[in-house]
């Protein structure tokens, strides 16, 4: 976008970026902020007083950045492993007929669960949200919290675990789905269960 604007970001464009992401390193605390627009940098200015990088992160931080075929190397074989894991999310939601929005990059999939809400409420995204997570554990953040407008959203990371446990996980949510979408909630709301089958078992 800079190059695009020629650098020229007047004060509503401005660059963000992490290591959290790219390289996978949230714990380093490692943020970036690239801005023209002078009160926001007077505004960070003052918080940077308290959340300033150390000088030994910084100078890792430069010796990773510095070292481009390692750079190279390592977003290489990470777009490789993230394509296999989207590709196991995608694969298991086209399964069940659940809706999503395909992604060209990232580590998120946004996924369309109205079809098995209790209601359509957000109260009913936050019983299935429960349901997930009681049932097969697995945590996924709903788009109530979000700020989406419409209930039954879910936001799933495949980029926090293994292709094999991201497998277990997809084969437990496709199973509550599957209940859901043949039985309803019906049992589930009245015995407080999800019948007889036991999704920890799988």
């Amino acid at each position: 976008m800079t190059k695009i604007l020629d650098n020229k970001l007047g004060d509503d464009v401005h660059f963000v970026w992490a290591l959290s992401k790219d390289f996978g390193s949230s714990g380093f605390r490692v943020g970036i902020l690239y801005t023209h627009n002078n009160k926001i940098l007077s505004a960070f200015g003052n918080i940077n007083m308290f959340s300033s990088v150390s000088h030994p992160m910084q100078a890792i931080v430069a010796e990773l950045l510095s070292n481009d075929s390692y750079v190279d190397h390592f977003l290489d074989k990470s777009r490789k492993l993230l394509r296999a894991s989207y590709d196991i999310v995608t694969k298991a939601l086209d399964e069940i007929r659940i809706p999503y929005v395909s992604a060209v990059s990232g580590i998120f999939v946004y996924c369309d669960f109205s079809s098995v809400l209790p209601e359509n409420t957000f109260q009913g995204e936050n019983q299935l949200a429960t349901l997930f997570e009681e049932y097969a554990r697995i945590v996924m953040t709903p788009g109530g919290s979000q700020k989406d407008m419409k209930p039954g959203y879910f936001r799933i990371c495949y980029a926090f675990v293994s292709k094999e446990v991201l497998m277990i996980g997809m084969s437990r949510l496709q199973m509550i789905c599957k209940i859901l979408q043949k039985n309803g909630w019906s049992d589930i709301l009245k015995n407080n269960n999800v019948g007889e089958v036991d999704i920890l078992d799988l």
